[in-house]
């Protein structure tokens, strides 16, 4: 009787026949189970997780390592070029007049001789005295005072303005001066002539026009004994020439290796600066983790 009655409550309830009616063993958890839950089997429960997925920042490193080099080499560039050009300026404070200076009086003539085509250093003309001196303060050096200079050509005709810069003047703003041409070891003498200086400039003009085997005559009417210093000669022979060409070559090579790889360098930084503030932000994203 008592177990008519328990299985039909299990009927009203819904449930199975206990397992003493033919039906398998009951789960713990069926028996806490909610009746719907029991209508459909257990279900797995679901929970969601957030993980958050952004890019890798953009690394740096390599543009940086390669601005550090390019600077450094640029650096060193830069270093030679400066170190050459100051070493070309060295030698030429210190060529040495001595030997390229000869006595031709109050009278001497003198031939140019430009056999290449390329133009001469031409010559100083000398005379005793203090290139500062001016004691009446009228810009003109006291030991050509009054005199007169003049350069001939081998008939007699004063070609001075063609072939020659004559001053005594300490004008500073006149165009004419010789006040800044390099003394280099000249002493107590002053320059009062540069002829033929036919070196052309960058617009391929010339200060003098000195004919190729031309003979010129120079000379003062107040009896000063002068010389005159070979300017072209004392560069060749000296070596300055040919270690200005060499020398300049490295410094103008090396110069500009450092600038270009100087630049490279800044360049490559600047890249790498911006690089370094270049990641993406990053992104939550869910997932549904069973």
């Amino acid at each position: 009787m008592e177990g008519s009655e328990h299985n039909a409550v299990n009927t009203a309830l819904g449930t199975e026949p206990l397992e003493s009616e033919g039906a398998g063993p009951t789960s713990p958890l069926q028996s806490t189970a909610s009746p719907a839950v029991g209508a459909v089997g257990l279900q797995q429960g679901i929970m969601s997780q957030p993980v958050i997925v952004g890019s890798e920042p953009k690394r740096p490193k390599v543009p940086m390592i390669i601005a550090a080099v390019l600077v450094v080499i640029g650096l060193v560039g830069l270093g030679i070029g400066v170190a050459v050009g100051g070493s070309i300026e060295d030698t030429f404070n210190g060529l040495s007049t001595l030997e390229y200076t000869t006595a031709i009086g109050e009278s001497g003539d003198l031939t140019h001789d430009d056999q290449d085509g390329l133009g001469e250093e031409g010559w100083y003309v000398l005379i005793p005295g203090d290139p500062r001196a001016d004691q009446n303060n009228n810009n003109i050096v006291d030991a050509c005072e009054g005199v007169m200079f003049s350069v001939l050509d081998e008939d007699g005709n004063d070609v001075s303005d063609r072939t020659a810069r004559i001053s005594c003047s300490l004008d500073e703003k006149a165009s004419d001066s010789n006040l800044y041409e390099e003394y280099f070891d000249i002493e107590n003498h002053v320059i009062v002539a540069r002829l033929c200086y036919t070196i052309t400039d960058d617009v391929g003009v010339s200060e003098h026009d000195c004919e190729e085997g031309e003979v010129l005559t120079v000379s003062n009417d107040a009896g000063i004994n002068m010389s005159v210093v070979d300017l072209d000669a004392m560069y060749i022979e000296s070596g300055f020439v040919e270690e200005l060409v060499t020398k300049g070559a490295v410094s103008v090579v090396s110069f500009g290796a450092g600038c270009c790889s100087a630049c490279g360098g800044l360049v490559a930084l600047v890249v790498g600066l911006t690089r370094l503030g270049g990641t993406k932000p990053a992104q939550q994203v869910q997932f549904q983790i069973r």
